[in-house]
């Protein structure tokens, strides 16, 4: 046995040298004069086919801050190599926000032949971080080849990771594509092509070599010195990315007006793994967590540097090590800034101390991943928290009232039941969360979930990669132009919810589950139990930005601000509010049917009377 497992290394050892020695021909033949300079490129996030103006005009597609870009940059320039950064994704924003006439979506491109120009790369990096990015990434590295031939391409971030071969497959311009986190291996990469290293130093990379996927899955070495780094924006100008031309996290209309919001981000990966998320294949096994003094500096820095007064954490795993630790040197600085978990928390590492501490801090808002009310679906999807911990957490947090706390819900997991969708419903409606964002389940590339569909037929690679398959819910371009479509005449509706609990909805009636889940959850389960002054007024807030910003025309977001409005002593705002309410019941279809199966008419007539009769007399 033991000769066996020696000769088993032996052949291992030998492929990996081959695959090795293809890849490091191929950087020689693209990089023939070695790579000294290079350019990052953020690309247009929403394709053209997508995008629209109306979403793009109210701040409400995300425009974060090339994060991750900006930690290459300084790894790069630490080892003496040159290079720049654009982002095509904030300045298309900023030219709409400009209200300059005639705004052309492509004008990107004049924007990057410039740039490559002026610059003279010897290498286009390009990052892509979600799959519905796969788009707009692809005519990006499509623009580069026509004009560029000579300009040799390589993609990453987490997308490229989790789909290399598609990706390559379906995008032939692109030469190279980089592996997970690329910190350290990026830099390795440079330094073979200009013969500063050997071919034992590439790691993490893949390419199409004769048509074949060939690909170095071995890592990088990590460690906490090597992911503690401040990104490097070069003049990016990060003050004015949130709230003046997007939105970071989902809590800015808790924000005083004009504050400036940035990311920072204090630990990398998640001790999670669950079956639908791909952080523990990009990131690798275990959380590494940076000194909480260097995540203090980057923070003040970006205060004093660019204004920035609020702060998104992007940790995936934000209470992993010592988050105490963080929140109180946070405390001690004094640093006058709010911030957010918009990514999601684990609940069952939620304290009593931790909840002091974040609140002290200057914590806003906290977003829990909580994805079901079923203990079966949570075991089946490796879920580290349970029923339980959610309770525990919503109990602990009751305590600081000025946190608003948000659960992360998905909807049509594999074998989901409507049982199981009760369940979910039951568990928010006891735990009483302030909100509850429900996303139909996404399938990403190379994560356990979507590979069982793929095998079992429920989607296609090429719907994979580019997205086309997802249910599109919520203020996306997408759903606004399907509520829009059944203005007039809206598709058929039945509540499935009031049906078999056994059933297993099929993935084309996810939408219409979401939207009860919606109502049931956030409106008729929450509305009318708040009573706490400071949760009602935060909810407020939040109603104005979903009725005056991200879902104008909604009947049902505005029958429930009546609602809100009349708990608040505010009478005639409560009037102007189911006035919409009605009006967009009548006339848009889609609310016209909904409301008649779910019963929302006799609700709009009871507040309506309400209203009327607790009017103060003349």
């Amino acid at each position: 046995m033991g000769q066996l497992v020696v000769e088993l290394k032996t052949v291992t050892s030998k492929a990996d040298n081959l695959l090795r020695r293809l890849i490091a021909e191929k950087l020689r033949f693209k990089l023939p004069q070695g790579c000294r300079r290079v350019l990052l490129v953020n690309p247009v996030h929403v394709p053209k086919e997508d995008y629209s103006v109306e979403v793009a005009v109210g701040n409400r597609y995300p425009v974060y801050p090339p994060y991750g870009l900006g930690v290459l940059s300084r790894n790069l320039r630490e080892r003496g190599y040159e290079t720049d950064l654009i982002d095509l994704n904030f300045d298309l924003q900023e030219e709409l926000q400009s209200g300059r006439q005639g705004f052309n979506y492509d004008v990107w491109e004049e924007w990057l032949r410039e740039r490559i120009e002026n610059f003279q790369p010897d290498l286009v990096a390009l990052t892509c971080m979600f799959t519905v990015t796969h788009r707009a990434m692809k005519r990006t590295a499509e623009f580069i080849r026509e004009n560029y031939p000579y300009v040799s391409i390589i993609a990453g971030g987490v997308h490229t990771t989790q789909a290399g071969e598609m990706v390559l497959k379906d995008c032939p311009e692109i030469d190279f594509i980089g592996l997970y986190e690329g910190n350290t291996a990026f830099g390795d990469l440079l330094d073979f092509v200009n013969g500063r290293a050997g071919e034992e130093a590439l790691s993490q990379i893949a390419a199409l070599i004769d048509g074949e996927y060939t690909v170095l899955k071995n890592r990088a070495a990590k460690n906490r010195t090597s992911v503690s780094v401040r990104p490097y924006y070069h003049d990016l100008r990060i003050g004015d990315y949130s709230p003046k031309n997007g939105r970071i996290g989902v809590y800015y209309w808790l924000w005083p007006e004009g504050t400036r919001a940035s990311t920072v981000l204090a630990n990398v990966g998640c001790r999670a793994q669950c079956t639908f998320c791909s952080v523990r294949n990009f990131n690798g096994r275990g959380v590494f967590d940076r000194p909480a003094s260097d995540v203090v500096d980057e923070i003040e820095y970006i205060r004093d540097t660019y204004g920035v007064r609020h702060i998104m954490w992007l940790d995936d795993d934000l209470l992993y090590g010592g988050p105490v630790a963080l929140f109180n040197e946070m405390v001690r600085r004094n640093l006058g800034i709010t911030w957010d978990a918009s990514n999601g928390i684990i609940a069952s590492a939620m304290t009593e101390e931790i909840a002091q501490a974040a609140y002290e801090s200057g914590c806003i808002g906290l977003s829990f991943g909580v994805e079901s009310g079923s203990e079966r679906i949570l075991r089946s999807v490796k879920k580290p928290s349970g029923v339980r911990h959610f309770h525990r957490c919503m109990e602990i947090l009751r305590k600081y009232p000025q946190i608003f706390t948000k659960f992360l819900l998905i909807v049509g997991f594999p074998d989901e039941t409507i049982g199981e969708v009760w369940q979910t419903i039951k568990l928010c409606v006891e735990t009483q969360p302030d909100w509850s964002t429900i996303q139909v389940l996404n399938y990403i590339p190379g994560v356990e979930i979507t590979n069982h569909a793929l095998n079992t037929g429920l989607l296609t690679q090429q719907q994979l990669i580019d997205g086309t398959e997802r249910p599109f819910t919520g203020s996306t371009g997408q759903h606004i132009r399907n509520v829009a479509g059944q203005k007039e005449r809206a598709k058929e509706f039945v509540n499935l919810l009031d049906g078999d609990p056994v059933y297993v909805p099929q993935r084309d009636e996810i939408a219409d589950i979401w939207m009860v889940m919606d109502w049931k959850i956030n409106y008729e389960g929450k509305i009318w139990r708040e009573e706490n002054p400071i949760k009602l007024e935060m909810l407020r807030k939040l109603f104005v930005n979903i009725c005056d910003k991200t879902h104008a025309n909604n009947a049902l977001v505005n029958l429930y601000f009546a609602v809100l409005e009349f708990k608040l002593g505010r009478p005639e705002e409560a009037q102007r509010r189911l006035a919409l309410a009605k009006t967009f019941s009548e006339s848009v279809a889609y609310w016209r049917l909904r409301f008649a199966v779910l019963g929302l008419n006799e609700i709009m007539r009871r507040v309506e009377e309400d209203i009327r009769l607790r009017q103060p007399a003349n």
